[in-house]
C-alpha cells in the first residue's frame, strides 16, 4: 500500500496544473532533458563513434503527460501508457539510419477493438528539418481520437481487412513540414497538437513553441504522395 500511495502522490502534481503551467513545464522538459541530453550525446559521438540515439518512447510518454495533464500508469510497456487508457506512439530520426515508423502491434480482433476504443492515440516525432543533419531538433505531437474519428477508423479497418502482420504501421512526416502519415490502406493528415523547434541565440539553445492545440480535431484522408 505504501508503494501505491507514493506512486499516486507523484502523479498528482501534473493533474493539478493549468495549461499555461504545463506548457512552461513542457518547454523546460524539452530543453533540460531532451535537447540537453541529445546535444551531449552528439558531442560524445565524436569521441566514441557510438550512436547518439535517445530513448524516444519514454521521453514521448513524459512529454504527453506534461502536455495533457494526464499521468502515466507506470507499467513500463504493459497496458495503456496514460491513466485514461490512451496510447503514446513515438518515432525518432535522431542519429537514426532507417526511416522510423509508428508501430501499432494489434493482430488479435480483441486488441483491434480495444485500440479503436482508446480515448486518444498520441503520435510523437523527434526529428530535424533536414535529413542527415543533427540539428535543429524538432518536436511534434499529433492527437487522434479514434472513438469519434471516422476517417482514422476507415483507414484502420481497411488495413485490417488485408493485414497479415498484425502491425498497423504509420510512416511519420520525417524531415517534412506537413502532417501526413502514410499507410498502404490510406494516407492520413493527422491533427497537429504541438510543434516546437530548436533555436539558437549566440551559443545558447532554446525551444520555441510555435503551435499548441490540445483539441486539434479529426484526421483527413489525402491522396497518395
Amino acid at each position: 500500500m505504501k508503494k501505491a500511495n507514493k506512486k499516486n502522490q507523484k502523479s498528482v502534481a501534473i493533474t493539478s496544473q493549468d495549461e499555461k503551467t504545463r506548457l512552461n513545464l513542457v518547454k523546460q522538459f524539452i530543453e533540460s532533458v531532451i535537447l540537453s541530453q541529445y546535444r551531449q550525446l552528439v558531442d560524445w559521438q565524436t569521441v566514441t563513434g557510438q550512436s547518439s540515439q535517445l530513448d524516444s518512447g519514454y521521453l514521448a510518454q513524459q512529454l504527453v503527460s506534461l502536455l495533457t495533464g494526464i499521468p502515466g500508469t507506470g507499467q513500463r510497456g504493459k497496458g495503456p501508457d496514460l491513466a485514461d487508457g490512451s496510447e503514446v506512439k513515438a518515432a525518432s530520426t535522431l542519429s537514426g539510419v532507417d526511416v522510423p515508423r509508428w508501430n501499432n502491434p494489434i493482430g488479435e480482433l480483441r486488441k483491434r477493438e480495444e485500440y479503436l476504443n482508446r480515448p486518444s492515440i498520441f503520435f510523437v516525432l523527434f526529428d530535424t528539418t533536414n535529413r542527415g543533419q543533427n540539428f535543429p531538433l524538432r518536436v511534434r505531437v499529433w492527437r487522434v481520437q479514434p472513438q469519434k474519428d471516422d476517417i482514422f477508423r476507415q483507414v484502420f479497418n481497411e488495413w485490417a481487412k488485408s493485414s497479415s502482420s498484425g502491425n498497423f504501421q504509420l510512416h511519420p512526416p520525417c524531415w517534412r513540414d506537413d502532417n501526413i502519415a502514410t499507410n498502404q490502406a490510406g494516407n492520413l493528415e493527422l491533427p497537429l497538437m504541438f510543434y516546437a523547434i530548436q533555436r539558437r541565440i549566440g551559443a545558447i539553445d532554446y525551444m520555441e513553441i510555435t503551435h499548441v492545440n490540445l483539441s486539434p480535431g479529426l484526421c483527413k484522408l489525402v491522396k497518395s504522395r
